[in-house]
């Protein structure tokens, strides 16, 4: 019997990590997520932010239920955990703007809806007039994964407010200036540099006995 050892003997492998990485990052990137804003409210308390990792949970009509996943340090997700409840919008393409105001910044320095217009939902969340689609959701379950809040929800209303294609995030970037990429960037970098170590001690804590 032949030994595979490739994954084994270093001396021969001239494939680093670096180069390893990279190679898993651009097959990650064939992917081209919607981006959703996800609003929630407390009380006098309101916001909203950008997300990508949400998605449909049930094939029973019946019981549709929505999954999403949120960083711990968000304004916003403080408003879902304290509220159990958030309104996830689709944005046309032609109404891209309705999203930037939820790129940059934090909800408790600015209160990101002051200028859009949108009323409250059956569960209290904030629902965007000018949105193409949108989804009211009681939160029934959450996981927690150190770098993300994992919140499934029952889907309680819902609907598609105009026609169009929804705003994926290879296109919301084409429509960022420098200024607006660069800000974003460093966003990221931010929320990666925090949000490693919740990753890395939530690992530890599955290897413990």
């Amino acid at each position: 019997m032949t030994r595979d050892t490739s994954d084994h003997e270093g001396a021969g492998n001239t494939d680093d990590r670096g180069a390893r990485l990279q190679r898993i990052d651009d097959v990650l990137r064939l992917v081209d997520r919607e981006v959703w804003i996800i609003t929630a409210a407390d009380g006098e308390r309101r916001g909203g932010l950008l997300a990508t990792w949400v998605s449909q949970s049930s094939l029973d009509t019946q019981t549709p239920v929505l999954t999403i996943a949120l960083a711990p340090n968000h304004f916003t997700t403080e408003l879902v955990l304290a509220s159990g409840a958030f309104a996830a919008h689709l944005v046309a393409e032609d109404h891209i703007g309705l999203a930037w105001p939820f790129t940059l910044g934090s909800g408790r320095d600015r209160d990101k809806l002051a200028e859009l217009d949108f009323s409250p939902g059956e569960t209290g969340s904030p629902r965007l007039a000018n949105a193409l689609a949108w989804l009211d959701c009681r939160v029934i379950a959450r996981y927690e994964t150190g770098d993300r809040i994992f919140f499934w929800a029952d889907i309680v209303d819902g609907d598609q407010a105009a026609a169009g294609d929804p705003v994926r995030v290879s296109t919301m970037m084409a429509s960022a200036d420098d200024q607006q990429r660069a800000a974003l960037r460093a966003d990221l970098e931010r929320d990666i540099e925090l949000q490693r170590p919740l990753a890395d001690r939530w690992r530890e804590s599955l290897r413990s006995p």
